[in-house]
């Protein structure tokens, strides 16, 4: 097992906005790391429980072999609450789960958790995942991307055997890529060489080669852009997360607290419009003289701005850069 350790973004301001208190029910819908679940952990004592979920089977035997062998936490970046010195909480109250957030429902039930206090997803990668799955094109790994290992859809497959036309709409889609269609071209020109694309600088090459004349010094934008697509359609995140709002939100006991930390506009864009819906209330067309709906704000939105990264965050940790963290409170 790899054993690894991952700085958590954003950490003061999500123990700020969770407002947590010891003695909590918390969900941390994405462990990742463990740097959330260490921090919420020691906020809700030994009398709070905890229920951490993720889909990547490595990220869940690696930090339960965190606990119990009592690692030490991230200090907070202000160090204030939380010092390095601090031992990890034995986590008694923690129950780590492998599932997909998209079932929180399915998973707070069938462990008996109860309705939480507060949910917490950061919606981004790990550094062992970008370096170990072929999600990133910094390094040459086996063109992966899932993060369940025990699915059958990689990206391998996707790029030895999708159409033109379903590779189009997932670099447009998912990775908003304007020479989507090139690229695609490229690929499929590719297979006319009954060669299978398998690594991640061979899939960089390719969608270097097929950008016009004047692009190529930008090779490394679209590579980007085309490998969160990828990513994206192999682990089926746009519609986990669609899913598992709802049914998150829905959960809180009144007073909880939702926050969510992504880290692309596609996802925020998500995120930005479920809690406007929540907030907003009636539906009725504003020329009505009066509300016939009936429907009444859900939720108030914390964040009137998405918060990000301070400069002293940014300068200890750059993947922090694109970070965005939105709020909402449930009436």
């Amino acid at each position: 097992m790899n054993i690894y350790e991952h700085v958590p973004v954003l950490l003061n301001e999500v123990l700020e906005y969770l407002d947590l208190r010891p003695g909590q029910n918390i969900v941390d819908a994405t462990l990742g790391g463990g740097g959330y679940t260490r921090a919420i952990l020691k906020e809700i004592g030994e009398t709070g429980k905890l229920l951490a979920i993720d889909l990547d089977k490595d990220a869940v035997e690696n930090f339960k072999f965190q606990i119990s062998n009592f690692k030490n936490p991230h200090p907070r970046l202000d160090s204030r609450r939380a010092r390095r010195a601090d031992p990890l909480p034995k986590g008694e109250g923690a129950t780590i789960v492998q599932g997909n957030f998209a079932r929180i429902d399915h998973i707070i039930k069938n462990h008996n958790f109860p309705a939480p206090d507060g949910i917490v997803a950061d919606l981004g990668l790990s550094s062992y995942e970008l370096e170990h799955r072929g999600i990133s094109f910094q390094t040459n790994q086996p063109l992966d991307m899932r993060f369940d290992q025990s699915q059958p859809l990689d990206a391998k497959f996707v790029l030895n055997n999708y159409d033109e036309k379903q590779l189009v709409k997932i670099f447009e889609d998912y990775g908003e890529e304007k020479f989507a269609k090139q690229i695609a071209r490229k690929i499929l020109g590719n297979r006319g060489n009954k060669v299978e694309i398998k690594h991640t600088h061979e899939l960089y090459q390719l969608i270097a080669e097929a950008l016009p004349k004047p692009f190529k010094h930008k090779a490394e934008d679209s590579a980007r852009r085309i490998f969160q697509a990828l990513r994206i359609e192999v682990n089926h995140e746009l519609a986990n997360l669609e899913e598992f709002l709802p049914k998150a939100f829905d959960l809180l006991v009144p007073g909880g607290r939702m926050v969510i930390v992504s880290f692309h506009s596609l996802e925020d864009r998500i995120v930005k419009q479920f809690f406007a819906g929540l907030a907003k209330g009636c539906v009725c067309p504003i020329d009505f003289p009066q509300c016939v709906c009936g429907k009444n704000p859900r939720g108030k939105i914390l964040t009137k701005k998405p918060v990000t990264a301070n400069s002293r965050e940014l300068a200890q940790n750059s993947r922090s850069k694109p970070a965005k963290l939105r709020a909402i409170l449930k009436h």
